[in-house]
């Protein structure tokens, strides 16, 4: 029987591939978005200060941040803590009573490519505060609790290998607080804010 002439070389060529295929699986590196091979840790922690609007007043808002960074490649991820309180009076009626805010929570962040000189961050904060208005001797007239969303962008600046310096645009989301003449629109909105970041991501 005469054998097709084209049946050897596809053989040939089917065994070859069949040898091939193992190594080039072999040399497929799996993608994720922190390699822990190649994965290393860190912490940072500092001060920030928000400027935006609370009950139609500018208000300013000084807090912290801190937490732990993972980080692989150009990819970092935050999770930790923040808090911030509201520092200038915000006058509340005519009888002298003002209105005080702070609020605080858990803060999760994407950092890309943290190593470079000017990158960006994501964050958003999950939490709670607390808004009081208070008489003219330091008492509380009224006191309510609410929950609290808030996203913020920035781009940072690595000042040196222990400092960044960020600046940013933040949208504050809350619960209504249970306050009369007070509603969640009051004390939610856009704020700009500046950081500074002390530690190694």
């Amino acid at each position: 029987m005469r054998t097709n002439p084209l049946i050897a070389p596809a053989l040939a060529g089917t065994a070859l591939l069949l040898l091939c295929l193992p190594a080039q699986a072999s040399d497929h590196t799996k993608t994720a978005l922190i390699d822990m091979e190649d994965a290393r840790s860190g912490g940072f922690g500092g001060p920030l200060v928000k400027l935006g609007t609370i009950n139609g007043d500018n208000a300013v808002l000084i807090g912290g941040e801190g937490g732990a960074t993972f980080t692989s490649g150009a990819h970092s991820l935050i999770i930790g803590g923040a808090g911030y309180g509201l520092v200038n009076e915000l006058e509340w009626d005519d009888t002298g009573r003002k209105l005080e805010m702070g609020y605080a929570g858990l803060l999760m962040g994407y950092t890309h490519q943290p190593d470079r000189v000017v990158h960006w961050e994501s964050k958003v904060l999950l939490g709670a505060g607390n808004v009081s208005i208070v008489d003219s001797g330091g008492s509380n007239d009224e006191d309510a609790n609410f929950l609290v969303s808030e996203f913020s962008l920035s781009g940072e600046v690595n000042v040196t290998d222990f400092l960044e310096i960020g600046i940013g645009g933040a949208y504050r989301l809350t619960s209504e607080p249970l306050i009369d003449n007070l509603d969640a629109g009051d004390i939610s909105g856009p704020s700009v804010f500046i950081s500074f970041q002390f530690g190694q991501i």
